[in-house]
């Protein structure tokens, strides 16, 4: 097939002074997009870099005859608020070409942390108590179980979550509302913290075909204290953190088989009701009583070679990167099949 590669690139400058230094956390470097591009050229297709913006749009409108897509692979992460992960995909809607991925709905859904714990708990999911705090509006008094944990309310990468995110007392809460309230120009989102063991799980496929590619469980080096999967410990992940996947965290017995099933069953449960299609990765926390709660779900997951929690779960459970990418593209060429065939 030929396929388009949609993305943003880290700029080449760091973040200006009085930016938080995860400003362009989110966006991909050059390393990863070569190393998409490179892994579908080896399963066989035929690659065209397109990137975002306005030189994406000039790259897919002014084509010439017979050079039409067959699909647009996406990992764009967008510009600008709430919605930006959907600025491709919808933008591909419009021209009728089919992408990997989620569709806009989805991708907004999720990026909006607050609005997917409600419609997580809504859909029966299990997710910590929580409080939404305004870009401009002052804390008041929490009605919530100390310690709280506070994040804004639409980024990822672990954007905005440090290692002091965990708070003890209002005034520490407070303080750090007022930090991230300057700092991402958006709500804040305040839930109790979950004490329990850490995991993320990645999922692929569509409705009811969609399987458990593994659970990570994502472990400190120093247990000391309350564990944050921070900017921090992420950056520094290989003295930070050790990662333990399915097969060990059952022979250890550090997961019964019940236990492992409820992790990969929430997952699943959150990855069909948010609708995601062809991926997604899904970060789970354990309560005090040892039950998995739903912290987030990214349609959009990272595909860094090497650093990526997905990719890292794919090769531990046996995956190389072309496989990933491979079985990301069967995932969605099944769908613009379905599509092409329905209509």
């Amino acid at each position: 097939m030929r396929i388009g590669l949609t993305y943003n690139l880290k700029p080449e400058i760091a973040p200006t002074p009085g930016d938080p230094i995860d400003r362009y956390e989110e966006f991909d470097s050059e390393e990863t997009v070569g190393a998409v591009a490179a892994a579908l050229r080896r399963l066989g297709h035929e690659v065209e870099r397109l990137g975002w913006g306005p030189p994406m749009l000039d790259a897919l409108i002014k084509r010439d005859l017979g050079s039409r897509l067959d699909g647009v692979f996406n990992f764009a992460e967008g510009v600008g608020g709430r919605g930006r992960e959907s600025q491709v995909p919808a933008m591909l809607e419009m021209l009728g070409i089919p992408n990997t991925g989620s569709d806009p709905v989805a991708l907004a859904l999720a990026l909006d942390k607050g609005i997917a714990k409600i419609f997580a708990a809504g859909h029966g999911i299990t997710t910590a108590p929580f409080r939404l705090v305004g870009a401009d509006e002052p804390l008041a008094e929490v009605d919530l179980r100390y310690p709280l944990f506070a994040k804004p309310v639409a980024e990822g990468s672990s954007m905005g979550i440090r290692n002091r995110s965990v708070c003890r007392t209002h005034a520490e809460l407070q303080a750090l509302v007022t930090q991230l309230q300057y700092d991402y120009r958006q709500p804040v989102l305040v839930e109790e913290f979950l004490p329990g063991d850490e995991y993320t799980v990645g999922v692929l496929g569509n409705g009811d075909l969609a399987r458990v590619i593994g659970v990570m469980q994502v472990v400190p080096r120093d247990p000391a204290g309350d564990f944050v999967y921070s900017l921090e410990v992420k950056r520094d992940y290989l003295n930070r953190v050790v990662y333990r996947m399915t097969d060990e965290l059952l022979a250890s017995g550090a997961l019964t088989p019940e236990q492992l099933a409820a992790i990969q069953q929430l997952a699943v449960d959150a990855h069909r009701a948010f609708c995601c299609r062809d991926v997604s990765r899904v970060d789970i926390r354990c309560d005090r009583d040892g039950e998995p709660n739903f912290i987030e779900i990214n349609p959009l997951p990272g595909l860094n070679p090497v650093h990526s929690d997905l990719v890292i779960i794919a090769n531990g459970h046996g995956w190389s990167f072309d496989q990933l990418i491979g079985r990301i593209v069967d995932a969605a060429s099944e769908r613009w099949g379905q599509r092409a065939s329905s209509s």
